[in-house]
């Protein structure tokens, strides 16, 4: 589901929400089923399923600058606010599974990499927590004759430095000797970075 507006001269927005389920028995090469005589035993939650997905983006102009004569404030003001272009993007997810392992071949199948499970943990049944990413764009350019503009850029990922675990400790180990770090998190996405750009247009 989505919906894109236009507000505005200077504001326009888009939306989408989406809502799946990825179901299967391997999600790639690398992953051995504990039992290949019962592979329908396999059939589970996918780990590229993501159930819920909801991206807000837009595009914001300032009311200042060449562009806007009418509402174009003064002297200074103008030439540091004018002509500046903001482009937020918000991003929630619900979290991603993860399938538990014992971390060795318990069951002496001899598959490679190792595919037991513990005992009374599905496949994928564990699951990350939800994500949420904010980035934001802020270009500002500079009219250079008739037909040329200089712009200058400041991307920012991961505005919030939100902490977003992609990854589990998935590894169980024995029965009678658990990993006490088991489901604890080991893996996060970007932290927050900045980028600079400059390009000119003729």
């Amino acid at each position: 589901m989505s919906l894109n507006r236009r507000l505005a001269n200077e504001i326009e927005f888009s939306s989408s929400y989406t809502i799946s389920k990825a179901i299967d028995d391997a999600s790639d090469f690398n992953e051995q089923p504990e039992n290949p005589y019962m592979i329908r035993a396999e059939r589970a939650l996918s780990s590229n399923d993501q159930r819920h997905r909801f991206v807000l983006s837009g595009t914001f102009d300032l009311p200042f600058g060449d562009e806007e004569e009418t509402k174009t404030p003064p002297g200074v003001i103008a030439k540091v606010s004018g002509n500046i272009e903001v482009a937020p993007i918000l991003i929630i997810g619900s979290g991603r599974s993860i399938n538990p392992l014992t971390g060795f071949d318990a069951n002496r199948s001899g598959a490679f990499p190792s595919s037991a499970r513990p005992l009374g943990f599905g496949r994928n049944s564990l699951i990350t927590p939800s994500q949420l990413q904010f980035d934001l764009s802020v270009l500002k350019f500079f009219k250079i004759g008739e037909h040329g503009k200089l712009d200058f850029v400041v991307e920012s990922l991961n505005v919030l430095n939100h902490t977003n675990v992609v990854a589990l400790n998935q590894f169980y180990g024995p029965e009678n000797s658990p990993i006490p770090g088991f489901t604890t998190p080991n893996k996060a996405g970007i932290p927050r970075q900045l980028q600079f750009s400059i390009g000119f247009e003729f």
